[in-house]
């Protein structure tokens, strides 16, 4: 990606097309989704970039977990999906094609 790409605004339909893109990821599970009251024990930790970073004990399963919490802007998005699709592509989950 260039640095022109990175302050590339998008419009209102390639929003569209990338939260459907999320939504479609969760559905066909290659995207993880979990809901906040999942969690417990959640702790500040520090921040970085564009997110804040907690440490939070999974309930039901006694596991420590990182959460992220990211902003949510063009560039952020755009980083978030490059970054699933990159690690999918590794694991050869799923198709690349990364959005500019």
């Amino acid at each position: 990606m260039t640095s022109d790409s990175n302050n590339k605004n998008f419009d209102k339909d390639e929003w569209v097309q990338l939260l459907q893109w999320i939504k479609d990821g969760i559905a066909k599970d290659y995207i993880n989704h979990h809901y906040y009251n999942e969690f417990q024990k959640i702790k500040y930790i520090g921040s970085g970039g564009h997110c804040k970073v907690y440490r939070a004990t999974w309930k039901n399963r006694d596991t420590v977990v990182a959460l992220k919490s990211f902003e949510i802007n063009d560039y952020v998005m755009k980083e978030m999906v490059n970054e699933i699709l990159e690690y999918a592509d590794k694991a050869s989950l799923i198709e690349s094609s990364k959005i500019d």
